[in-house]
């Protein structure tokens, strides 16, 4: 179970950089004791991060994702609640992310971070 492994934090900041602290909708990170009251959690400490996007699709796509590739994550999904469908970011870099892949619902997926844990696209949407 992903819970014995990391926690869930449901749009709490995040910290990029000095500057920069969005709230993503979803973010899987590392368990810390402190439970995170002395910092946000930064990129080495962040396994996945999730935006569910409805009408924020192209912000998602087009102003996150740079952000979130120059700062070093790994993993970073968008669910894309109009189409039922799910964009994967990896591989990333100062100039984006270098692999971009979108899943249907009937697709598996599983984090990099912990790939044991497969994941039924259908069931991320209601």
């Amino acid at each position: 179970m992903l819970a014995e492994v990391a926690l869930v934090r449901v749009q709490d900041p995040i910290q990029l950089s000095q500057y920069s602290e969005p709230e993503p909708d979803i973010a899987v990170v590392q368990i810390d004791g402190r439970k995170y009251i002395d910092h946000h959690p930064a990129p080495n400490e962040i396994f996945l991060l999730i935006e569910i996007a409805d009408t924020t699709l192209e912000t998602d796509r087009k102003q996150k994702a740079p952000l979130y590739a120059k700062a070093g994550i790994a993993d970073y999904w968008i669910l894309d609640v109009k189409q039922r469908q799910v964009y994967v970011f990896r591989e990333p870099s100062l100039e984006g992310y270098s692999e971009e892949f979108i899943l249907d619902e009937d697709a598996t997926l599983s984090l990099i971070a912990f790939p044991e844990f497969e994941i039924q696209i259908s069931q991320m949407f209601p």
